[in-house]
Protein backbone atom coordinates (compact mmCIF):
# COMPACT_ATOMS: atom_id res chain seq x y z
CA UNK A 1 0.00 0.00 0.00
CA UNK A 2 1.30 3.05 -0.97
CA UNK A 3 2.05 5.63 1.96
CA UNK A 4 -0.16 8.40 2.24
CA UNK A 5 1.40 12.05 1.55
CA UNK A 6 1.42 14.05 4.77
CA UNK A 7 2.72 17.94 5.52
CA UNK A 8 4.77 17.41 8.77
CA UNK A 9 6.33 20.61 10.41
CA UNK A 10 9.96 19.40 8.89
CA UNK A 11 8.47 20.70 5.54
CA UNK A 12 8.37 24.42 5.97
CA UNK A 13 10.30 27.25 7.62
CA UNK A 14 9.56 28.40 11.08
CA UNK A 15 9.45 32.59 11.48
CA UNK A 16 12.83 33.13 12.76
CA UNK A 17 13.79 31.41 9.83
CA UNK A 18 11.94 33.10 7.17
CA UNK A 19 13.35 36.61 8.63
CA UNK A 20 16.73 35.27 8.76
CA UNK A 21 16.53 34.29 4.99
CA UNK A 22 14.83 37.51 3.68
CA UNK A 23 17.59 39.49 5.71
CA UNK A 24 20.91 37.20 4.53
CA UNK A 25 19.42 37.74 1.23
CA UNK A 26 18.39 41.30 1.06
CA UNK A 27 22.01 42.08 2.83
CA UNK A 28 23.85 40.18 -0.05
CA UNK A 29 21.89 41.74 -3.06
CA UNK A 30 22.46 44.96 -1.62
CA UNK A 31 26.14 44.00 -1.58
CA UNK A 32 26.12 42.65 -5.42
CA UNK A 33 24.50 45.78 -6.79
CA UNK A 34 26.88 47.86 -5.20
CA UNK A 35 29.46 45.68 -6.93
CA UNK A 36 27.64 45.81 -9.74
CA UNK A 37 26.60 42.19 -9.74
CA UNK A 38 23.23 39.69 -10.24
CA UNK A 39 23.30 36.87 -8.46
CA UNK A 40 22.17 37.96 -5.18
CA UNK A 41 19.59 40.30 -6.44
CA UNK A 42 17.97 37.81 -8.14
CA UNK A 43 18.32 35.26 -5.29
CA UNK A 44 16.67 37.90 -3.31
CA UNK A 45 13.74 38.43 -5.25
CA UNK A 46 13.50 34.32 -5.89
CA UNK A 47 13.36 33.41 -2.25
CA UNK A 48 11.31 36.78 -1.09
CA UNK A 49 8.70 35.44 -4.47
CA UNK A 50 8.18 31.73 -3.15
CA UNK A 51 8.12 32.66 0.21
CA UNK A 52 5.28 35.10 -0.08
CA UNK A 53 2.99 33.99 -3.21
CA UNK A 54 3.23 30.05 -2.87
CA UNK A 55 3.92 29.52 -6.34
CA UNK A 56 4.97 26.15 -7.68
CA UNK A 57 9.07 26.33 -8.76
CA UNK A 58 7.82 25.74 -12.56
CA UNK A 59 5.15 28.64 -12.24
CA UNK A 60 7.86 30.70 -11.11
CA UNK A 61 10.27 29.63 -14.10
CA UNK A 62 7.79 30.43 -16.35
CA UNK A 63 6.43 33.96 -14.64
CA UNK A 64 6.39 36.80 -17.22
CA UNK A 65 6.67 40.68 -16.87
CA UNK A 66 2.54 40.56 -18.35
CA UNK A 67 1.46 37.98 -15.42
CA UNK A 68 3.44 40.51 -12.81
CA UNK A 69 -0.12 43.41 -11.93
CA UNK A 70 1.69 45.98 -9.53
CA UNK A 71 -1.03 49.18 -10.18
CA UNK A 72 -4.42 49.82 -9.49
CA UNK A 73 -6.35 48.28 -6.15
CA UNK A 74 -5.24 44.83 -6.44
CA UNK A 75 -1.76 43.57 -6.73
CA UNK A 76 -1.74 39.46 -8.19
CA UNK A 77 0.08 37.20 -10.53
CA UNK A 78 -1.80 35.70 -13.79
CA UNK A 79 -0.02 32.13 -13.40
CA UNK A 80 -0.77 29.14 -15.40
CA UNK A 81 -1.03 26.15 -12.82
CA UNK A 82 -1.06 22.60 -13.16
CA UNK A 83 -3.46 20.89 -15.72
CA UNK A 84 -3.35 24.17 -17.73
CA UNK A 85 -5.51 26.12 -15.05
CA UNK A 86 -5.44 29.57 -14.71
CA UNK A 87 -5.27 31.33 -11.33
CA UNK A 88 -4.82 34.79 -9.71
CA UNK A 89 -2.22 35.14 -6.66
CA UNK A 90 -2.66 38.10 -5.16
CA UNK A 91 -0.15 39.46 -2.89
CA UNK A 92 0.52 42.67 -0.21
CA UNK A 93 3.25 44.95 -0.12
CA UNK A 94 5.61 42.88 1.21
CA UNK A 95 5.73 41.26 -1.99
CA UNK A 96 4.85 43.99 -4.34
CA UNK A 97 7.78 46.23 -2.97
CA UNK A 98 10.74 43.78 -3.75
CA UNK A 99 9.09 43.17 -7.21
CA UNK A 100 9.21 46.74 -8.30
CA UNK A 101 12.31 47.49 -7.33
CA UNK A 102 14.03 44.50 -8.97
CA UNK A 103 11.73 44.88 -12.23
CA UNK A 104 13.43 49.07 -11.75
CA UNK A 105 16.79 47.71 -11.93
CA UNK A 106 16.00 45.19 -14.64
CA UNK A 107 15.00 47.91 -16.58
CA UNK A 108 17.38 50.60 -15.84
CA UNK A 109 20.85 49.23 -14.21
CA UNK A 110 20.75 45.93 -16.05
CA UNK A 111 19.19 47.27 -19.28
CA UNK A 112 17.46 43.91 -19.51
CA UNK A 113 14.01 43.72 -21.96
CA UNK A 114 10.81 43.95 -19.33
CA UNK A 115 8.15 43.37 -22.13
CA UNK A 116 4.62 41.71 -21.24
CA UNK A 117 6.58 38.58 -22.89
CA UNK A 118 9.83 38.37 -21.03
CA UNK A 119 10.62 36.13 -18.42
CA UNK A 120 10.84 38.09 -14.43
CA UNK A 121 14.16 35.07 -14.07
CA UNK A 122 15.34 34.88 -17.54
CA UNK A 123 18.47 33.37 -18.60
CA UNK A 124 20.63 33.66 -21.94
CA UNK A 125 18.46 34.60 -25.02
CA UNK A 126 15.97 35.45 -23.61
CA UNK A 127 14.88 31.90 -22.31
CA UNK A 128 13.70 31.45 -18.63
CA UNK A 129 16.01 30.08 -16.03
CA UNK A 130 15.25 26.35 -15.55
CA UNK A 131 13.20 25.37 -11.93
CA UNK A 132 16.90 23.38 -11.60
CA UNK A 133 18.58 26.51 -11.81
CA UNK A 134 15.99 27.57 -9.21
CA UNK A 135 16.05 25.13 -6.85
CA UNK A 136 20.11 25.39 -6.42
CA UNK A 137 19.99 28.93 -6.46
CA UNK A 138 17.21 28.70 -3.29
CA UNK A 139 19.59 26.21 -1.75
CA UNK A 140 22.07 28.49 -1.88
CA UNK A 141 20.57 31.41 -0.10
CA UNK A 142 19.26 28.82 2.61
CA UNK A 143 23.45 27.48 2.86
CA UNK A 144 24.36 31.36 3.29
CA UNK A 145 21.52 32.18 5.79
CA UNK A 146 22.67 28.63 7.76
CA UNK A 147 19.07 27.24 7.53
CA UNK A 148 18.83 23.06 7.52
CA UNK A 149 19.70 22.17 3.48
CA UNK A 150 16.82 19.33 4.04
CA UNK A 151 14.32 22.29 3.20
CA UNK A 152 13.90 23.19 -0.61
CA UNK A 153 12.18 25.64 -2.62
CA UNK A 154 8.69 23.67 -2.57
CA UNK A 155 9.25 23.85 0.79
CA UNK A 156 8.59 27.83 0.47
CA UNK A 157 5.53 26.51 -0.75
CA UNK A 158 4.25 24.72 2.23
CA UNK A 159 5.65 27.68 4.51
CA UNK A 160 3.51 30.12 2.46
CA UNK A 161 0.12 28.10 3.32
CA UNK A 162 0.64 27.55 6.58
CA UNK A 163 1.26 30.95 8.03
CA UNK A 164 -1.41 32.00 5.40
CA UNK A 165 -3.54 29.65 6.76
CA UNK A 166 -3.18 30.25 10.01
CA UNK A 167 -3.25 34.14 9.55
CA UNK A 168 -6.45 34.15 7.46
CA UNK A 169 -8.23 30.68 8.71
CA UNK A 170 -9.86 31.10 4.89
CA UNK A 171 -9.51 27.41 4.11
CA UNK A 172 -11.20 28.23 0.12
CA UNK A 173 -8.97 31.52 -0.23
CA UNK A 174 -6.17 29.64 0.72
CA UNK A 175 -6.77 26.24 -2.16
CA UNK A 176 -7.10 29.35 -4.50
CA UNK A 177 -4.00 30.89 -3.83
CA UNK A 178 -2.31 27.62 -3.77
CA UNK A 179 -4.37 26.53 -6.95
CA UNK A 180 -4.98 23.08 -5.07
CA UNK A 181 -7.90 21.31 -6.99
CA UNK A 182 -8.98 19.16 -4.09
CA UNK A 183 -9.52 21.54 -0.70
CA UNK A 184 -8.57 17.94 1.50
CA UNK A 185 -5.03 18.44 0.23
CA UNK A 186 -5.31 22.17 1.37
CA UNK A 187 -6.59 20.93 4.70
CA UNK A 188 -3.43 19.36 5.83
CA UNK A 189 -1.97 22.32 6.90
CA UNK A 190 -4.43 23.23 9.43
CA UNK A 191 -2.61 21.24 12.38
CA UNK A 192 1.07 22.60 11.68
CA UNK A 193 1.08 25.54 14.05
CA UNK A 194 0.23 24.30 17.61
CA UNK A 195 1.62 27.66 18.74
CA UNK A 196 -2.15 29.01 17.25
CA UNK A 197 -4.02 27.04 19.61
CA UNK A 198 -3.96 29.07 23.00
CA UNK A 199 -4.78 32.07 20.55
CA UNK A 200 -7.56 30.46 19.24
CA UNK A 201 -8.57 29.29 22.18
CA UNK A 202 -8.05 32.83 23.90
CA UNK A 203 -10.83 34.22 21.39
CA UNK A 204 -13.53 31.90 22.91
CA UNK A 205 -16.22 33.99 24.66
CA UNK A 206 -17.74 31.55 26.76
Amino acid sequence: MAKKYAITRDKFLTTDEVRRLLKVCEEQADLDLLKGRQTWVTRHMLVALALRSGLRVAEIAALKMGDIHLTGKDTYLKVMGKGNKPRDVYFNGFLAKPLKRYIDIKAKTWRQPYCGEDYLFSARAGKPMTTTTLHISFKKALEKAGIPLHHSIHDARHTFATFLLGDTQNLRYVQRQLGHENITFTAMYADLLPEKNQELADKLTI
